[in-house]
């Protein structure tokens, strides 16, 4: 590069540039020019007129004139050279001249070679230092050979001293210049070093950076040859984005990853062109097969020296498609707006300038679109005032959207309907605007109307009253020329309930309903209308009630299972075709004509099972009764009668006993004894059968009786029969019952007893006597606990069984009729009982005498 110096490997030397040079040689031609004439001055003053050194000093300095004018035109390439060559023959011809090689003039040799090796190259310093060397050899032998003349001179004088002053003053300058032209290119080479360096980490640096963001870069990249195409890097997001991985694509051209060539053609053209391709829409290929939609945008280095092409990767899918769905949502919005039965608007907030409206506007208000469009609702005439608009704006700002808004506007006939607005706010270009659906309700309202009057006329009635009412109201929302209810009274017959006639109420009729208007209306659903075919499928019917009519509707009414109960008509002496509003209204009052005609037909079938039930009630009841009676009365005679054998099997074996008394041995004693205690059990059995029996039989004999008085009795009774044991008994006290006094006492006998006798086995029994708490409204009840023996709930079901023991009879006595009495005592007073129990943690009775149990 021009001004430096470069190193070559053809083995030339570092050469200044050109300017600098010609100054180098310009001196140095001065001084060597300048050198000879002194030489050749002292020469001609000092030397003895028979030497010749001075033709050699003349010839030296003549070589320099001409390489001066060398360098004055401009020819400094082979000034170097002639120099060099000058001295050279200069030291040859000076050793020719002397004599002898032992002379001052050596140091021209050296003089030559140094300066060959500053100014000339390689090979010129090769050439220089053989020619010196064979110079000085062939001199040598020759002087050796004394072939060089006569003898030379040895003395010294001046002249010695001033040729080797001279010649070391020119070595000197030459060394000097050299050597400041060495440093020179030294500290420029020093310098082009350091930057090189910095040029090298800043390199590394943005290689760095460019190797992260490459790395780091969300977006897919890669980095080809410009020359083959070949893949040299992928980044982790081309990884993920197509499912390659870096050592499958490293080393591979690009045509697999595009889904169409020609779209690869296109690309490579236009980066041959322009040294960059962007591309907003190409499809690429994955490694699985599939496509993608993708964006590529490729660029080459502006140094056309730089082969590298970066290609970033965008998958588009995403966007396509949602541009897609926002433009088919956008085409759904407008085919919506503009189709909707709705009137709807967008208007803008701040002023209410109306952008755009739908045809349905003019089905809802009368205007067209070219109403509306340019101007304000409020130019436009739609609001009854300015603040009725604001207060809409307002109230849609704050909610953000509005549902079901009820206010009014004027259509374009100039007349006030009310309207239902349903508004959100939406943005359009950074401005707040409202997208309206408005449905005019004036129809609605006054259906509404006319649904109030008639509940308000029906509200409170039933029967006859409700059904008049009903058809007059519907009648005069019909503009019927009459209405009739039926009632379905036989699969044949049809029953009025309700007739309304030419402005008033008219007798009901009965008729049949076979080929009439009335079958046909029974058998469609949910109705039948006629016009045209009343006069030509009916031209022989004759209604029961009024003529001429020229139009017919009506629906059947039906129960819940779908059958018909009754018929809901209409009839017109005029032509009406069929609405919307007259299928409502009829719809409506069906429902409601419906409900009541079930609801008496309810009241009919109520009213039969009433007549039936109390006879049916009253014969079941005294077949109960006797049942019961003979069922007691039953009971009572076979305890009865069984009682008397007993008795003569006890007092036969008790003489027995005493008879042969002496004769027996213990085995016989035993036999006797095994019988007695049968006896006693049967007895009992037969005793306890018999109360049983007695708590069915009579009438009870209600009184308020004290039970904590009653239980203290049976306490009592029960330490007189056992009075070694310690029984804490806890009886509260007050407790009141409306009961039978003597079958009351059996109750708590056996509840008691039970828990006496099942505590036996407790050293600290504890038996408890009180009511259970209840909140206020629910039935009172009472309670006994206690800590004894209790039994397992898996077995509960066998409590109130008679004959039925949870406790083998080897451990507590008994004969499992006592709950059973109990709880037939307290079912007849219309109570019940309950226990609970857990083995060896005691048991509790819960029970109530009726819903008048405690106080």
């Amino acid at each position: 590069m021009p001004g430096t110096y470069s190193s070559h490997n053809s083995g030339t030397a570092l050469r200044p540039n050109d300017s600098h040079r010609t100054q180098v040689f310009r001196r140095l031609c001065l001084m060597i020019g300048c050198a000879s004439l002194l030489v050749l001055g002292i020469e001609l003053l000092l030397a003895d007129p028979d030497q010749h050194e001075a033709r050699v000093a003349a010839g030296l300095a003549a070589v320099a004139g001409v390489a001066y004018g060398l360098i004055h035109f401009g020819h400094v390439r082979y000034v170097p050279h002639l120099l060099l060559g000058g001295v050279l023959v200069t030291a040859v011809m000076s050793v020719l001249s002397y004599g002898s090689v032992r002379t001052a003039v050596g140091f021209l040799f050296v003089a030559v070679v140094a300066g060959a090796g500053i100014f000339l190259g390689r090979l010129a310093l090769l050439t220089t230092l053989l020619s010196s060397v064979g110079a000085l050899g062939l001199l040598t032998w020759a002087e050796m050979q004394g072939k060089l003349g006569a003898p030379p001179d040895f003395s010294v004088d001046a002249r010695v001293w001033i040729t080797y002053t001279v010649t070391l003053a020119v070595v000197a300058v030459a060394a000097y210049y050299s050597g400041g032209q060495v440093r020179e290119i030294t500290a420029r080479e020093q310098e082009e070093i350091e930057r090189r360096h910095q040029a090298e980490i800043e390199r590394d640096r943005s290689n760095e950076r460019f190797a992260r963001i490459f790395r780091t870069s969300p977006s897919p990249m890669l980095a080809q040859s410009a020359r083959t195409g070949v893949i040299l890097d992928v980044n982790p997001a081309f990884e993920r984005c197509h499912g390659y991985t870096r050592d499958q694509v490293l080393g591979r051209t690009d045509s697999f990853l595009w889904a169409h060539e020609e779209q690869r053609s296109s690309y490579l053209q236009q980066l041959l062109t322009h040294r960059r391709a962007d591309l907003p829409q190409v499809s690429s290929r994955r490694a699985d097969g599939s496509t993608f939609e993708a964006q590529i945008s490729s660029e080459l280095g502006n140094d056309r020296k730089d082969r590298l092409v970066i290609t970033t990767v965008a998958d588009i899918s995403t966007r396509i498609e949602a541009v897609e769905r926002l433009r088919r949502s956008e085409e759904r919005f407008a085919k919506a707006f503009n189709s909707s039965p709705l009137g709807m608007t967008i208007a803008r907030l701040e002023d209410g300038l109306i952008l755009e409206v739908n045809r349905s506007n003019e089905r809802v208000l009368g205007y067209t679109q070219a109403d509306f469009m340019g101007k304000t609702s409020l130019e436009v005439g739609l609001w009854f005032s300015e603040q009725e608009r604001r207060d809409f704006v307002q109230q849609l700002r704050d909610e953000g959207r509005l549902e079901g808004y009820e206010t009014r506007m004027r259509n374009k006939a100039g007349r006030w309907v009310p309207v239902r607005i349903w508004a959100e706010t939406i943005d359009i270009d950074g401005q707040a605007c409202s997208l309206a659906f408005t449905l005019n309700v004036e129809t609605e309202k006054h259906r509404e109307a006319l649904l109030i009057e008639m509940a308000q006329g029906v509200s409170g009635a039933t029967g006859e009253v409700f059904f008049r009412s009903l058809v007059t109201h519907l009648a005069q929302a019909l503009e019927a020329d009459m209405v009739i209810a039926d009632d379905l009274d036989t699969p044949e017959t049809v029953q009025s309930v309700a007739a309304w006639h030419a402005g008033e109420i008219v007798p009901n009729v009965r008729y049949r309903c076979a080929d009439t208007t009335t079958a046909r209306t029974m058998n469609v659903n949910p109705g039948c209308h006629f016009t045209q075919q009343l006069r030509t499928d009916y031209p022989d019917h004759h209604h029961p009630i009024g003529s001429g009519f020229q139009t017919y509707l009506g629906i059947a009414l039906r129960d819940a299972d779908g059958s018909p109960i009754g018929v809901l008509r209409a009839l017109w002496q005029s032509t009406r075709p069929l609405t919307a509003d007259m299928q409502a209204l009829m719809t409506i009052f069906g429902s409601r004509c419906t409900a009541e005609l079930v609801r008496l037909r309810r009241d009919r079938e109520i009213q039969k099972l009433q007549e039936t039930l109390e006879q049916r009630v009253t014969q079941r009841t005294e077949q109960l009764e006797y049942l019961n009676r003979e069922l007691d009365s039953f009971a009572y005679t076979v305890s009865h009668d069984l009682k008397s054998p007993l008795r003569s099997i006890g007092g036969f074996s008790h003489l027995l006993r005493e008879q042969m008394d002496p004769r027996m041995n213990d085995d016989d004693r035993d036999l006797f004894d095994r019988i007695d205690t049968s006896v006693l059990r049967m007895s009992s059995l037969i005793t306890d059968l018999l109360a049983l029996a007695r708590v069915s039989q009579g009438s009870l004999q209600r009184m308020n009786v004290n039970l904590s008085e009653l239980a203290q009795d049976v306490i009592r009774q029960e330490r007189h029969r056992d009075p070694t044991r310690d029984v804490q008994v806890r009886i509260a006290p007050g407790l009141m019952a409306n009961c039978d006094a003597r079958m009351a006492h059996i109750v708590l006998e056996n509840l008691l007893g039970n828990a006496w006798k099942y505590t036996r086995q407790k050293a600290l029994a504890v038996i408890e006597f009180g009511a259970v708490p209840r909140a206020p409204g629910q039935a009172p009840a009472l309670f006994v606990r206690d800590n004894g023996a209790g039994f397992d709930m898996a077995r509960a079901e066998r409590l109130f069984k008679p004959f039925n023991r949870l406790h083998a009879s080897s451990e507590f006595e008994g004969s499992g009729v006592g709950l059973a009495t109990v709880r037939r005592i307290l079912e007849r007073h219309g109570g019940h009982i309950r226990g609970e129990g857990q083995v060896d943690a005691g048991s509790v009775f819960e029970f109530s005498f009726g819903s008048d149990t405690a106080r």
